[in-house]
């Protein structure tokens, strides 16, 4: 019976990565040719700041994030990463930073030894925050969102 869940489960999960890859290019439509980084400025939302971390021909790993001020210091909330598989159309949530930035691009690999469950958390709480950041109107393919190119 467990393993009958977990195979569930696990097919849940690869569609659950079809959904996100598809409300990331309503967001992200040209996300192929985006700048490193960039922010989407809408009224009444907080800024959505866009983070390329890692690019090859057929996958993208990006970093999502809210970014509060705390005094003097930027905290990112949710630092949410997500790897992008072009070819296959998916889209992972591999990491949560909560506030905390890797020092190297590589260190997300961590995330392959999760069990289904944590990444079945994960990327349910990416397909809503997603969907959040559609519904305030976010979308980096905005004359406004390419002005606020950021140095990285």
């Amino acid at each position: 019976m467990s393993h009958t869940i977990n195979h569930k489960r696990s097919h849940d999960l690869e569609r659950l990565h079809e959904i996100n890859f598809q409300l990331l290019m309503k967001l992200i439509p040209q996300l192929r040719q985006m700048t490193d980084g960039c922010v989407s400025s809408v009224l009444n939302a907080p800024d959505l700041h866009l983070r390329i971390i890692e690019r090859s021909p057929y996958t993208t790993v990006i970093s999502l994030t809210h970014e509060f001020m705390a005094g003097p210091a930027s905290l990112p909330a949710p630092d949410l990463w997500l790897r992008v598989c072009h070819d296959a159309r998916v889209a992972e949530a591999i990491a949560n930073q909560d506030g905390c930035s890797p020092a190297h691009a590589r260190t997300y690999t961590w995330h392959r030894g999760l069990d289904t469950d944590i990444k079945w958390r994960l990327n349910t709480f990416a397909e809503k925050w997603l969907k959040d950041c559609l519904k305030q109107g976010h979308e980096f393919n905005t004359p406004e969102s390419y002005s606020k190119v950021l140095s990285v």
